[in-house]
């Protein structure tokens, strides 16, 4: 810091300091500094801000498979169910739906270990496009997801995601409640374990 040398009246010399040139440079870096924390601590608080699933009873791991799709059965214990009653000659194909399909295909989907997100028939095209890119985005990770419209009157919120006994509900599209649900449930709540777990 550069000083400059003056002489007082009475011939003693004192330093006198210049005024601080890189004060503007200074406060810059410190009004950056709490940008970029604020920032990591608003994007961090989002990354943990997930809605918890809730666990739906299990309906029996030998819940007997039925004959045809259209064959009576006990109701299930949720909606979308999660467990129960299930066609036994096969499951719904992975990937992207877009007509309704019937409980008894997708709970042997689920059986499996995948996880089935499920929306209102009536959700806005935009959300319902979010909702496919994240689908396949997921799908690219681990096959085992079944993205499918659901009847208008069977869904009390616009979308809901399910496992193996397990279903999370959402008022709104929130991607990353549905990214912790998938990775913390595809390939790890059936009873038999198809589906590889991770995504």
């Amino acid at each position: 810091m550069s000083q400059t040398r003056v002489r007082r009246s009475g011939g003693r010399e004192v330093r006198r300091k210049q005024p601080k040139r890189n004060m503007p440079l200074i406060i810059a870096l410190v009004v950056a500094g709490v940008i970029i924390l604020a920032a990591a601590g608003i994007a961090l608080s989002r990354s943990n801000n997930v809605v918890a699933p809730e666990h739906i009873p299990d309906m029996g791991l030998a819940s007997p498979h039925i004959q045809n799709v259209t064959d009576p059965h006990p109701p299930y214990n949720s909606d979308p169910p999660t467990s129960g009653y299930h066609w036994g000659g096969g499951t719904a194909p992975w990937g992207v739906l877009t007509q309704p399909i019937s409980d008894e295909l997708t709970v042997h989907n689920l059986e499996h270990g995948g996880v089935i997100i499920h929306y209102r028939q009536d959700l806005d095209k935009a959300t319902v496009d979010k909702l496919t890119t994240l689908a396949r985005d997921l799908q690219q990770k681990n096959p085992c997801i079944v993205l499918v419209p659901r009847v208008d009157s069977k869904l009390d919120v616009p979308i809901v995601v399910t496992s193996w006994t397990y279903m999370l509900k959402l008022k709104s599209y929130d991607e990353n409640s549905i990214r912790a649900f998938y990775k913390n449930h595809v390939g790890q709540d059936g009873p038999e374990k198809i589906c590889r777990p991770g995504a």
